[in-house]
């Protein structure tokens, strides 16, 4: 699997389906989003941010090695409801929680 097929799974596995709604939560363009699905260069900071927000292991997204889930985390505290909450944002509160959340 690659790094850009890992980054679809762990947005399902978090119930992010929309890009827009990841990009607002990262705080980058739903193109960046687009070209990281799709095995695109990413910044340090970026994996960052995108394992902190998807609560998934560096590890596992850059080298495909160990479990989806970061250490110390277990499934009962990811909170999925979350996606579906930025995605029912209008466009300009999202950009404003990203901007907070940065």
């Amino acid at each position: 699997m690659t790094r850009g097929l890992r980054i679809q799974a762990a947005m399902q596995a978090r119930a992010f389906t929309k890009l827009s709604a990841l990009a607002a939560a990262v705080g980058v363009t739903e193109s960046a989003i687009s070209r990281w699905c799709h095995d695109g260069q990413m910044t340090t900071n970026n994996v960052v941010s995108l394992c902190e927000i998807l609560s998934i292991s560096i590890d596992w997204l850059l080298l495909g090695s160990g479990p989806m889930q970061r250490e110390g985390e277990g499934a009962s505290t990811s909170h999925p409801e979350i996606g579906h909450m930025i995605e029912r944002m209008k466009p300009h509160v999202r950009e404003h929680l990203s901007r907070f959340l940065s």
